[in-house]
């Protein structure tokens, strides 16, 4: 390899890690700021957070 090449190569790595750290901050804020119910469960079928162990059987 070139040093050229290794200067891309790394530099494309790099930015890759950045997006990726940058898309799971953005997803997490995104979590955070939704409302409690929404986030946690979007099916019907699930059991809300403050229901008694009755309502889970």
């Amino acid at each position: 390899m070139t040093l050229k090449t290794r200067k891309c190569a790394f530099i494309f790595a790099i930015a890759a890690v950045i997006g990726l750290y940058a898309a799971a901050a953005y997803r997490l804020e995104q979590a955070r700021n939704a409302p409690r119910d929404q986030s946690s469960c979007m099916f019907t079928q699930c059991v809300p957070h403050t229901a008694s162990m009755a309502a889970v059987r």
